[in-house]
């Protein structure tokens, strides 16, 4: 074996894993999307922009600007179309980081290592639709708004999700296309 390809592997490895952590991130509502393209400008760096150039850099900035822009406007049009207030919207933001502290604690009771994350990203969804019922029960609405606020809040975060991940991996492609 050549020793002297050992850096470059190992290298090769931990930006693999940075960008699948990255990935993982977006559906918690951590900033997935920047820490691939953080990852990006590193190899940019290093390769003094050879393999990944100034206008990728661009490129993908502008997608995760994009992907940010369209999940708050996004999650926010489907909680209200389907009948939230700002209760409501509240109460699926709190509801989405509680549900994810909690679903990666108890994932994490259980022993392995794929479950704390499964948990998190359960927890996230499910907790986002429970603070939306919750907070719109509390300030008083009806059952059956609360449910329509908590639905939509769901909705919301599924699509929004779905966006920043495409522009996620549409990046993460690229950078391994170019790397490896």
């Amino acid at each position: 074996m050549n020793w002297l390809l050992l850096p470059k592997i190992a290298g090769m490895i931990l930006l693999d894993l940075i960008l699948l952590a990255g990935l993982l991130a977006i559906p918690l509502g951590l900033s997935g999307n920047f820490i691939i393209l953080g990852a990006a400008l590193i190899v940019a760096l290093i390769s003094k922009f050879q393999m990944i150039g100034w206008l990728a850099l661009l490129i993908m900035t502008i997608g995760v600007i994009v992907g940010e822009i369209v999940e708050s406007f996004l999650s926010s049009l489907m909680a209200k179309k389907y009948g939230a207030t700002g209760w409501g919207m509240s109460g699926a933001f709190l509801g989405g980081w509680g549900g994810a502290i909690l679903g990666g604690a108890i994932g994490a009771t259980l022993g392995t290592i794929a479950l704390p994350i499964v948990g998190t990203l359960i927890g996230s969804f499910l907790g986002t639709a429970i603070g939306a019922i919750l907070l719109e029960l509390g300030r008083g609405s009806g059952k059956e708004k609360g449910i329509r606020a908590g639905a939509g809040a769901f909705v919301g975060k599924v699509m929004a999700s779905s966006f920043k991940i495409a522009i996620g991996l549409a990046m993460v492609i690229y950078i391994v296309i170019q790397v490896h």
